[in-house]
């Protein structure tokens, strides 16, 4: 009987590891740099969101103030800025027109005031930039 002895030559698979090993840790590497980029995107987000709102209630506060001056002090200046104090880096500019009425024999003011908010810094086209517009209408009729 003949006892067949098979042998094999490694030295043509020399490598194969090696290759998958680098095409794994290309994939990971990839994999990674997506991962700080979709963190990123996700903070600058949050950050956009969170000066939005903050945005908005400067603006809300201009609304405030304005009505308070139509109604309390029968002022309907147009134009007024306000910064400062509160508003935490915001400039907003409140603006009033008032239109005469009179019905029943009474005479009242209906006031129209819009307030827009932005950011002092950084300014209009600059990343993190925001700005609202609000526009309310009241008057002083009994």
């Amino acid at each position: 009987m003949t006892i067949l002895s098979v042998t094999s030559d490694h030295s043509t698979q020399r490598g194969f590891s090696l290759v998958s090993a680098l095409f794994l840790l290309v994939v990971l590497a990839a994999l990674g740099a997506y991962m700080v980029s979709i963190s990123g995107t996700q903070h600058y987000i949050s950050l956009h969101a969170l000066q939005g709102a903050k945005a908005y209630h400067a603006a809300r506060s201009g609304t405030e103030w304005g009505i308070a001056e139509a109604i309390t002090n029968g002022n309907c200046a147009a134009g007024t800025t306000l910064s400062g104090g509160n508003l935490d880096g915001f400039r907003v500019t409140v603006d009033c027109t008032a239109t005469g009425h009179q019905e029943a024999g009474a005479n009242y003011n209906v006031y129209e005031i819009t307030a827009f908010a932005e950011t002092v810094s950084p300014a209009y086209g600059q990343a993190g930039y925001a700005a609202r517009r609000i526009t309310v209408t009241v008057t002083n009729a009994p």
